[in-house]
C-alpha cells in the first residue's frame, strides 16, 4: 500500500478556520487506500505506516497544518513564510500505528494559502 497525492490548484482557506485538506490528483493510489475526493486515506489493514506532506508557500503566506487520525491530532507541521519575499517548502513526516478502518487526513491550523502542484501527502505502509 502506497499513495501519492498534490493539489491541482491553489487552496486559499480563511487563515482562522481549519479545513480539511484534499490533494485531488493522484500520481499514484497503490491498493486504492486515499480518496483523492475527501483527502482521507484509510488504513486496509494494522500496522506501521509512514506518512509526509509538503507544502510550498508564496511570499507572505502562512500553512501551518496538522495530521490527523479519526479526527485527533497526531503531529503538526509548521510553514511561515509571512516575513520571507520568496517561497518557502516545508516537510513533515509521521509514522503511526494504525488498526483497519482508521482515517488518516491533513487539516489546516493556521493557513492562507497552499501553493499547487508542488504540495503534496503521501503513505506507504511499512509492516
Amino acid at each position: 500500500m502506497a499513495f501519492n497525492a498534490y493539489t491541482k490548484n491553489h487552496l486559499t482557506p480563511n487563515r482562522n478556520s481549519p479545513v480539511n485538506v484534499v490533494y485531488d490528483a493522484v500520481y499514484y493510489n497503490y491498493g486504492n487506500a486515499y480518496n483523492p475526493q475527501s483527502g482521507y486515506f484509510t488504513a486496509p489493514s494494522d500496522g506501521l505506516y509512514v506518512f509526509t506532506w509538503s507544502s510550498l508557500v508564496d511570499s507572505k503566506k502562512i500553512f501551518d497544518a496538522e495530521i490527523l487520525v479519526n479526527g485527533k491530532r497526531q503531529g503538526v507541521g509548521n510553514c511561515n513564510n509571512e516575513g520571507n519575499p520568496g517561497y518557502e517548502n516545508c516537510a513533515n513526516t509521521v509514522p503511526l500505528v494504525l488498526t483497519t478502518g482508521d482515517k488518516v487526513n491533513i487539516r489546516t491550523t493556521n493557513a492562507n494559502l497552499l501553493h499547487m502542484r508542488w504540495s503534496s501527502f503521501k503513505g506507504w505502509k511499512v509492516q
